[in-house]
């Protein structure tokens, strides 16, 4: 037995009902669609429609109806001030007939109003407004006398209708240009990733990091899945974001997960991704990082610390490009290149039982390893400038490390390689209350660190050649050619080489930056800090 309500309950249910309607979906299409619908149920009307201008005519059409065919629909197009809508939409009042045939102004443009025969034609129009912006208009109409005597309800119930569409509009539009604008800073972000993480603008300039660069200049091209190898901060990820940009899916998702970071019952669902009431707390589906990836590349660090059953279903993505998401038997098809990385002795691991033969040998396709940053002292000094020259404009500052500071920084061990010295560089540039930071402004770990051995590559002690403790070994920290300090030796060493280039390259400093593999940005700045400059300039 259908409820008998009240015109007046009728017209606060319709009011409220459209209200939830309008603030529960972003598809604000459907949910204008909806609220037409909403309106026929509970007041009873035989058709309505809602009229907008189209920005660049500014001819007003229907865009969302419900009653009319869509032939109809088409049909119905009007001018500024033209018909009973267009009139509306000019002087933004409403407009009601108790009978809309006997108005001149009527055009009928729609051909779906009948016969006068069938009765009065009740006609409601309404703006759709924002304070004294007209945004479109709300029609509504009844055929009978039953709509000649709610007319007055009728057009008061529009009006709160009208309006909360129109909030409906401006929150929508708004919606549109935050999106707009987080999809522009987003490809601007994706423009700097990709300048960041050329190969070219990544510091190194020992022979072991030149290898490294040589090695991701190979492999960028292809798809073959590669292995990063090296000590925690060594920079893989760096690495693996490289390989990324150089290859033919730099346009493509770059997907980063750290395997270490989640939990082993959480793994499995982050990575293949899950169906709704596949387990406690599944509410909704949701896709994992493969398929977040797809096209492009997933690099997935700290790789030894996989659990064995999910190692099971990583091998059959490497195998046969395909997964299943947890809650579901259908297989869903991948194109992702893998990249890895670990810290971890994979090898022993795999003795140990802990890590899957098979998956090893399918991840070892292409392995690069990482040297720490005590085997390739050359590169402390580059850097240190390098994350000098970047906090420094971060926080506005211009401070610099003295010679006795800089010893200290080639002396110590940097068990955590690149990234302790990059938070070494920014406390200290946070910190400093002085333009030149001094050795005892170094944290105590470093002033009072001895000089370390060299290493192998996970970082066991190598047998030493060097003379006996009566003479400094040769590459110390201490001293370099002639006895001079290794930091001004390097200096030296390096001013040298700048100069050379820049005069080899005819002191154009972009042909200076390919010669030394430098940007002509860093190329500039050590111009400026070795007071160096063109002989031909002015």
């Amino acid at each position: 037995m259908t409820e008998h309500r009240s015109p007046e309950k009728a017209e606060i249910a319709a009011i409220h009902e459209v209200a939830k309607i309008l603030t529960s979906t972003q598809n604000l299409e459907r949910a204008l669609g909806t609220t037409l619908r909403t309106l026929q149920s509970f007041l009873g009307f035989d058709r309505a429609a809602i009229f907008r201008p189209d920005e660049a005519t500014r001819e007003i059409r229907m865009e969302i109806a419900s009653g009319y065919s869509a032939e109809q629909r088409e049909r119905a197009r009007y001018v500024w001030g033209e018909g009973i809508v267009g009139k509306t939409m000019k002087t933004g009042s409403p407009i009601a007939l108790p009978d809309v045939r006997k108005e001149p102004s009527f055009l009928d443009k729609t051909r779906a109003h009948g016969k006068p025969s069938d009765g009065p034609l009740s006609y409601l129009s309404v703006p759709i407004r924002i304070g004294a912006e007209t945004l479109g208009v709300l029609t509504a109409e009844r055929i009978g006398r039953t709509g000649t005597q709610a007319l007055e309800g009728d057009g008061r119930t529009l009006a709160v209708v009208g309006c909360l569409i129109g909030q409906a509009l401006k929150l929508h539009k708004a919606i549109e240009r935050l999106q707009d604008e987080f999809q522009r800073q987003r490809q601007e972000f994706e423009k700097t990733i990709r300048k960041t993480y050329r190969i070219e603008n990544i510091v190194g300039q020992s022979k072991r990091m030149q290898e490294v660069f040589a090695a991701v200049t190979s492999v960028a091209s292809s798809r073959a899945t590669v292995l990063l190898r090296g000590e925690s901060g060594t920079g893989k990820e760096m690495i693996a974001r490289a390989i990324h940009q150089g290859g033919p899916r730099a346009e493509r998702p770059f997907v980063a997960v750290n395997c270490a970071a989640l939990p082993e019952t959480l793994l499995e669902s982050e990575l293949f991704g899950h169906k709704r009431g596949a387990f406690t707390g599944a509410v909704e589906e949701r896709k994992g990082r493969f398929e977040e990836a797809s096209g492009g590349t997933i690099f997935l660090d700290e790789i030894g610390d996989i659990p064995l059953p999910t190692q099971v279903k990583l091998l059959r993505v490497l195998q046969e490009r395909k997964f299943e998401r947890l809650g579901e038997n259908r297989s869903v098809p991948v194109d992702v290149r893998i990249i890895a990385a670990t810290n971890a002795d994979l090898e022993r691991m795999v003795t140990a039982g802990t890590f899957r033969e098979d998956l090893y040998y399918r991840l070892n396709v292409i392995p690069i390893f990482l040297p720490p940053l005590r085997d390739r002292r050359e590169d402390i000094l580059p850097l240190t400038e390098h994350f000098l020259e970047r906090f420094n404009r971060e926080h506005g500052k211009g401070v610099t490390f003295s010679k006795d500071a800089l010893d200290l920084l080639l002396e110590y061990r940097w068990t955590g390689n690149v990234r302790e010295l990059e938070n070494l560089v920014e406390r200290t540039v946070v910190m400093a209350k002085a333009p030149v930071a001094q050795a005892q402004d170094l944290p105590r770990a470093i002033r009072v660190s001895p000089s370390p051995p060299a290493t192998g590559a996970y970082g066991q002690p190598l047998v030493s050649l060097a003379p006996g403790p009566s003479a400094p070994p040769e590459g110390s920290a201490h001293a370099g050619a002639g006895g001079k300090p290794r930091a001004e030796y390097l200096k030296e060493l390096e001013r040298e080489e700048l100069r050379r280039a820049l005069e080899t390259a005819g002191w154009v400093i972009t042909r200076a930056g390919k010669v030394l593999g430098w940007t002509p940005r860093q190329v500039a700045y050590k111009m400026k800090k070795h007071r160096l400059s063109s002989p031909w300039k002015g």
